[in-house]
Parts: C-alpha cells; structure tokens; sequence
C-alpha cells in the first residue's frame, strides 16, 4: 500500500482549483481500471491512486481541522482507510468524492477529541470586522483564528459539516449533498444555521460568500 507519509507538498497551498487538478489527470476509464488494480492490492496503483488525490486530501483535511500539526497523520488514517476500503466504493460517484466521506468522518473523529481542549482556548476577543475577499482567505488571514475554529468545535458535526463544504469549500449545494449524502434542503439549512451561531459566538454580522455555488 502506498505510504501516505510520501506526500512533500504543503497542504496549505493546495486550495480550490488547484487542489482539484492533479484528480482529473486521468480519463474516466483509465481510472477505474486503476481503482481495480487497486482493489486487488497492487502497491503501484495505489501509489498512483495517492499521488493523485493527496493535494486535495490534503487541502481538505487542513481546511476542516485548521490544525496544520494534525494534517500528516489524518492524511494517512484517510488512505490507509480507503485502500481498506475500496472493495465498498461503487463507482456511482467520482471517487473524489467518496474521499470527501472519508475525510469528514476522520476529522469528525478528530474534533472529538479536540473539542475539550478547543473549549478551554476560546477567548472572548473578536475576530476583526474587515474580512478579506473568500471565505478561506478569511479562515486563513484571520487574527483569531484559533478562536474561529475552536467555534467550530462547539458546533455540532452535522452543522460544522455543512458549513465546511459549503463556506469553506466552496461546494455547491448539489456537491454538498453528495459528499454528505443528505438532501440538498438539509445541506442548505445546516449551513444558515451553522452561521448563526458562528456569527453569534464571534460577534460578526456573516461571513463572506464569493466562493459558494448555489
């Protein structure tokens, strides 16, 4: 199996578009026949299979935690739990996506775990009204964000999911829906309510949209 370990880029910088462009290197059929030679354990298409998705994974795990010390270890609990796995992925969706699924329940597994020593971190001070222009440029750029996240933490995993895919990700609702697998109307009001609380513990009126696709 390949060593997730391998991975040298940065998570941080993979972001949007870029996170994205290494997974579509290959045609449709040249991937499934990879994820075949996968399933039977080959160690050459695995790596493959990583080399191509972990900038991505990587981005997505960074961005939903915001704890750049936990990124190596989850990106590899993530492949080490798809390779596992793989026999129960379908094919009736991008295999993306079915990573999508598999890093929302590690870092829910993660925020766990942390949210008792985020709610011990959380202070009272405001995150700064001017925002920058994207909502990760926000998370990112933000004085507080310690603060931001540990309001994460205290959100329950249902709405913290929704706001991550949906603000964070900038997922549209359909995108959100499959990677989630609940219904566009669930993905839509576990985002608005996932703002209002965020925007009451932090004392700011929203957040910025510019990357959100309806």
């Amino acid at each position: 199996m390949a060593n997730p370990h391998a991975a040298d880029e940065q998570p941080a910088a993979a972001t949007g578009a870029a996170a994205g462009a290494t997974v579509h290197a290959l045609p449709q059929r040249d991937m499934q026949g990879l994820v075949a030679r996968a399933r039977r354990h080959d160690p050459a298409a695995q790596r493959q299979l990583f080399e191509l998705h972990k900038t991505r994974v990587c981005a997505q795990v960074q961005r939903m935690t915001g704890d750049p010390a936990t990124v190596d270890d989850l990106v590899q609990e993530v492949f080490i739990a798809a390779f596992a796995n793989l026999d129960k992925f379908r094919g009736d969706s991008q295999l993306h996506t079915w990573l999508y699924r598999i890093v929302v329940n590690k870092a829910r597994n993660w925020w766990d775990s942390e949210q008792r020593r985020r709610r011990r971190e959380l202070r009272a001070s405001q995150v700064p009204a001017q925002s920058p222009n994207t909502p990760h440029d926000q998370l990112e750029a933000c004085e507080h964000r310690e603060q931001l996240y540990a309001a994460l933490g205290e959100l329950s995993p249902k709405l913290r999911e929704a706001f991550v895919a949906r603000v964070v990700e900038g997922m549209s609702l359909l995108e959100a829906s499959e990677a989630l697998e609940v219904p566009v109307s669930t993905v839509s009001y576990r985002t608005r309510r996932a703002e209002e609380l965020l925007c009451q513990a932090l004392g700011v009126a929203g957040f910025p949209t510019p990357g959100r696709r309806s």
